[in-house]
């Protein structure tokens, strides 16, 4: 495909078209967080047949997929940044499915940890590529919305998993296995992995019908070398605003704990706590993933893109400046709730916060980086979001449950305490970049792209 110079780039896509690819990558990016969160639904007979604990099961639920973000993250969003992206998601989408259905295939925690960092390996692909198209479907001022809009997979993928797992879990009843022609005798977890995994091939087929969008270079980001030369450049871009990068991540990276402590932690909180049935459990948790999740990226991208039209550069900091100081409150009632209904509604009001600033997450970084640079960067961004929000927020509820509490009842405090202080340290960080950060998005355009939005 042709490098674009701003100055010659066409006009930006229709909006039939840009939305159409925007809804593609939403269904992919929610299959694949069905995918990933299903294993909250199967806590306790996973760990009844592996003979795992808490802390065990959180490596399975984070690290495991953090392991290809580590080794091929960065390679992967380099190549989005270089190839058509669209195969790149294509790719992606099939490879996680089909490791999905083969955890269904494992017995031991081992295996089970090996085809999950597989379909890790999947993942990676999708975000750096999709975020880098979308950012050439629309302009700087209208970005939050769609991005937000893609990234409400997340919350619409973990809602489906839960609730759907909940459903298999009904319909499976007290059976800890079923039989399964042409496989035998299957336990009832195993066959709830087969099932999710096997609808991502039909997506895998949609997602090859987009569109791949012209790439917008400004006059600086245009020239080309050898792969390590242009590595050495987006280091060097990186470099150049090291500390806006930094604690942007961070920022979003600790405000990603709350929502990863509650996806995998919540339903057994319900269940260890107020004796839940894990079917219902599910279906409560899921339902308040849907709808207040859903709301919250949606109300945090419009107001992120209203501030931006009113001139507010910073205006990405600013929406996650006020998710951090608003999940604080649910996230220490929680475990305090003395009845089922104000849990409820404080996992509600958690969900709807910590959901609230993930549109104007991508939305920030592709306002200050050059075209060639935005899947590496973001490739970047998701590794250290992932190690943070995914891995440590989970793993550190899951050791101070089993080690420090020595009582899985007591796995609501743990939550409250890791959530709690990853969301005001992710509040420090969003106050302490939101004047340098102003100062990178409203440089020159021959420097930042587009330039000020």
């Amino acid at each position: 495909m042709a490098d674009l110079h701003e100055g010659h780039a066409p006009a930006w896509p229709g909006p039939v078209a840009a939305w159409s690819a925007v809804l593609v990558l939403l269904i992919a990016y929610a299959v694949g967080y069905v995918d990933r969160a299903i294993l909250t639904i199967v806590v306790e007979p996973i760990q009844a047949d592996l003979h795992i604990n808490d802390t065990q099961l959180s490596l399975l639920h984070g690290f495991a997929f953090v392991i290809f973000y580590v080794t091929l993250g960065v390679p992967l969003g380099y190549l989005a940044d270089r190839t058509q992206r669209k195969w790149l998601v294509v790719g992606s989408i099939a490879l996680w499915s089909v490791m999905t259905a083969a955890c269904g295939f494992t017995r031991s925690f081992s295996q089970l940890f090996a085809a999950r960092v597989g379909v890790g390996f999947g993942e990676a692909g999708l975000s750096p590529a999709s975020y880098s198209m979308i950012a050439d479907y629309f302009p700087p001022e209208k970005r939050a919305a769609p991005l937000g809009v893609y990234t409400i997979g997340i919350y619409l993928g973990s809602g489906l998993a839960i609730l759907g797992g909940g459903l298999v879990l009904s319909l499976i009843g007290a059976h800890r296995s079923v039989v399964v022609p042409g496989l035998g005798d299957v336990r009832s977890w195993q066959l709830v992995f087969m099932i999710v995994g096997a609808p991502g091939l039909l997506v895998a087929a949609l997602a090859a019908t987009i569109r791949e969008p012209p790439r917008r270079l400004a006059p600086a980001d245009a020239s080309r070398g050898g792969v390590l030369a242009e590595f050495s450049a987006t280091l060097d871009h990186i470099r150049r605003d090291g500390r806006v990068y930094g604690l942007l991540t961070l920022g979003f990276a600790f405000l990603g704990v709350p929502f990863n402590v509650a996806l995998l932690w919540a339903r057994p909180y319900l269940t260890r706590h107020f004796g839940v049935a894990p079917a219902l459990g599910s279906t409560l948790l899921g339902l308040a993933m849907v709808v207040f999740a859903t709301a919250g990226i949606v109300c945090g991208s419009v107001l992120c893109d209203a501030m931006t039209a009113r001139g507010h550069a910073n205006a990405t900091v600013r929406t996650g400046v006020i998710g951090a100081i608003c999940v604080l409150p649910p996230v220490i009632a929680l475990p305090l709730a003395p009845t089922l209904p104000l849990a409820l509604a404080s996992l509600a009001a958690l969900l709807f916060f910590a959901a609230f600033a993930y549109g104007a997450a991508p939305a920030a970084l592709q306002l200050i980086t050059p075209n060639r640079k935005r899947a590496t960067v973001s490739a970047l961004y998701l590794l250290l979001v992932n190690l943070v929000g995914l891995t440590a927020g989970p793993v550190l509820t899951g050791v101070l449950t089993d080690y420090v509490f020595h009582d899985p009842g007591a796995v609501g405090y743990s939550a409250a305490i890791v959530a709690a202080a990853a969301s005001v340290l992710a509040l420090s960080a969003f106050v302490a970049v939101l004047k340098p950060f102003t100062a990178a998005a409203t440089r020159d355009p021959a420097t930042n792209l587009e330039g000020a939005a």
